[in-house]
Parts: C-alpha cells; structure tokens; sequence
C-alpha cells in the first residue's frame, strides 16, 4: 500500500491511500479506522464536505475499503452525494413539514384539520420518540429497522396503529422527497410487511336500539341529542355532519345538503323523524339565546360541535354509520341507493353519467329513506314510550322525540 503519512506522531496519526482519492486511515489511541473524507467546489462561492468512517481497519481490508470509498466517490461524480449529518434533513423536520402540508390541504377545502391532529397524535405518542434524531437517508438506508419497529408496534399499540404510523412515515418521506432530491428513491418503509386489517364491527343488534334509546334520553344536552338522533337516521360521517350549516337545510325541497365530503356534496332526502330530529336542535337555540350558523354549535365558544364520543351511548360516532347501513340492508334498500344515501362513491363507469341531484330528490330514493327512518323508529320507539322512562327524561325531549317517532 502506497501512502503518505500526514502527522508522523508517535501517537494519533492518518494515512491517506494514494490509489483512491479520499481514502484515509486514521491511527487514534483506542482504533485504527477507515475514513473517506472528500471536498468539492458545488459552484455559487460553496463548497460540499464528504466524510464517511467506512469501518474498523481491524475488521476490514484494504480492498473493502477502497471498494467503499470508489462507491462514494461514484455518487459524488454522478452529482448524488449524500448531504452530511449537520445538513441532512432530519425526520422531525421533515414530520412536521407534513402536519404543516396535511393543515393547508384542509384549510383549502375547508374542512377541520383533523387528520392533521391525529396525526400529530401518532407522532407524539409512537414515531418521533423512536424517529425524530433519525435523517431520512439514515431512515431510507435502514428499511430492516423500520420492519423490526413495526413488528414492535404491532404487539404493544395493535396492528391497525403500526399501519397508521408507518403509512405516516412513507407519506412524509414522499414529500421530502419532492422537495429534495438528493433523497434516496426507496421510502424507509419498503421491507414492512403490512398487517392485515379488519373493518371495526361496530354496528348495533337490532335488540338493542331500546337500550340505545333509553340512554340517548338520558343526555343533557339538546345539541347532542338531535347529533346522535340524526346521526343514526341519516349515517352520515360525524365529521361532516358536525359541520352542517342551517342554510343547507331546505324545508321547502325536503332535503339535507352535506357539503365538502369525500365524494362532494350529498343530498340527502330528509323524511318526518329527520325533519323532527333538526327541530329539536332548532327550538333549543332561541331559548338559550344561541345565534350560530351552525345546526350544532359548539357549548360556549363559536364553531361546530367537534367531541362525538361519549354521552353513555353503546353506540356513536361513526358505529351509527354502520347501524344505518345495517338497516338499509334489512329493509331491502339496494346497495346503489344505499351508497347514494351514505354519500360513497358510485362505482362503474354507467352509475358516474348520471346525475345524482336528480336521482336524490327523487321518489324512489325518498322512499327508501322513509322506509329506513320507519324501521330505526319501530325498533326505538318500544323503550321510548315506557312509562318508566318518563322521570328521567325532560318533557320537552321527551316529547320532540316521541313526535320524530310517531310522526311518519
């Protein structure tokens, strides 16, 4: 090996490999190591530093590392070099990138950022503390460790949260990446192997839509009692219909207008016990002196309604959505009505020519949803005209709900 040495000392010296440019062996007092080290003029007054320890000399020979260091020498020339570790992006910055781009998609559409927030939830409590001093070219270099991480995260948070926080990671590498692209091709998550995911079986039997009503009488809150009841006879998304606004309710035309959806607006045909269920909500807001936009304004603080868990009830949230469609199913409605009704989207390419305002206020889909309405009332209304009900429950809900019941 031919070499000049640089600081003959009797202590720590370096060696610098004159058949690969940028090849040193560093002496210090506890390890001999390989470095390949490299400085280059990258144009506009700036200069590009490379330093890479290839491995211990001990431990590799003179060949493997000129091996590794004609490879780093290679990206250098082909203009893919890989930035050092006080330039490399790391992942927290590149994670909060992210939420930063997830807030402004939400904003423009006009939506709650609320996949930003969870999100920003699956990043504090499982990805930043493992990832956040982590670059992403570490990240993309070691898939290995990110398939390990999964399979750790699988076991202690379930395997729908392992999915969620790697599908996080790869979405927030892809764009980094966009913006950089010095960035290696392959996203970190490319050797995980994805966990099988089950739909959540969150509907309701049809035995216990009485206890359902008896505990939806229970609730203090006029707002929230005329959100759950509606969410059950419409199967809306609790998201988008917490954002519904009374200028999208048309009495005149019989009909709910959700806007900004998944699949764009949804007209929904608006039969008596949804009719009933807004009237609750409309007659409470007079009397506590409420003026808001919104069908379900927040307690205290201007905005929508944005907490939909809670109230004691064995089902709500997005479970009513379920509860809905199981009924649809139970009465005969077929499944394009049904997709109309929930707001999917129209599969083949015939269903997408025609015109869904049409077809939503029409008789066949109105129809339909009277019939929806008839069965969830009949399967309520047995526990809601108990007489034991009667002390627990205020007149005036008690009332407005066996009116959205009875009257068909």
């Amino acid at each position: 090996m031919r070499a000049i040495v640089l600081w003959p000392t009797d202590h720590p010296y370096i060696i610098r490999d004159t058949g690969v440019r940028g090849l040193l062996l560093r002496k210090g007092l506890k390890r001999t190591t390989w470095h390949f080290y490299d400085e280059t003029r990258i144009g506009h007054g700036e200069r590009s530093y490379t330093s890479r320890v290839l491995g211990d000399a001990s431990k590799m020979t003179l060949a493997q590392a000129r091996k590794q260091a004609r490879k780093i020498a290679g990206r250098i020339a082909a203009d893919r070099r890989e930035p050092g570790k006080r330039e490399a992006v790391r992942f927290e910055t590149a994670f909060a990138d992210y939420i930063e781009h997830l807030q402004k998609r939400a904003t423009d559409r006009g939506k709650p950022a609320s996949w930003a927030a969870n999100v920003a939830g699956l990043g504090k409590l499982h990805i930043l503390p493992k990832w956040c001093k982590w670059s992403l070219a570490e990240m993309s270099a070691s898939p290995k460790a990110l398939k390990e991480w999964h399979k750790t995260l699988t076991k202690n948070a379930g395997p729908t949260s392992a999915n969620h926080c790697c599908r996080v990671i790869r979405a927030a590498y892809r764009l980094a990446k966009k913006e950089n692209r010095s960035l290696p091709p392959h996203d970190p998550t490319s050797a995980v192997r994805w966990n099988a995911e089950k739909p959540r079986q969150a509907g309701l039997p049809f035995d216990q839509f009485a206890k359902w009503a008896q505990a939806w009488a229970k609730i203090d809150s006029p707002t929230r009692k005329s959100f759950a009841l509606l969410g059950i006879l419409t199967g809306c998304r609790p998201g988008e219909l917490s954002r519904l606004k009374w200028s999208s309710v048309n009495c005149r035309a019989r009909s709910i207008t959700i806007s900004q959806t998944k699949t764009g607006d949804i007209l929904i045909p608006m039969s008596w016990p949804i009719a009933r269920a807004l009237r609750l909500a409309r007659d409470y807001a007079p009397r506590e002196k409420i003026e808001s936009e919104w069908v379900f304004p927040a307690r205290g603080a201007s905005g929508h309604l944005v907490q939909f868990a809670g109230d004691r009830l064995p089902a709500h949230g997005h479970a009513l959505r379920h509860i809905y469609k199981d009924v649809a199913l139970a009465v005969g409605v077929d499944d394009f009505q049904q997709r109309l009704l929930m707001g999917h989207s129209l599969r083949g390419v015939s269903q997408k020519y025609l015109t869904q305002a049409v077809i939503s206020l029409g008789t066949s889909l109105r129809a339909s949803q009277a019939k929806i309405s008839r069965r969830i009332v009949s399967l309520l209304i047995p526990t809601v005209k108990a007489p034991a009900l009667a002390p627990d429950m205020p007149q005036d809900a008690r009332t407005a709900l066996l009116t959205a019941m009875l009257t068909q």
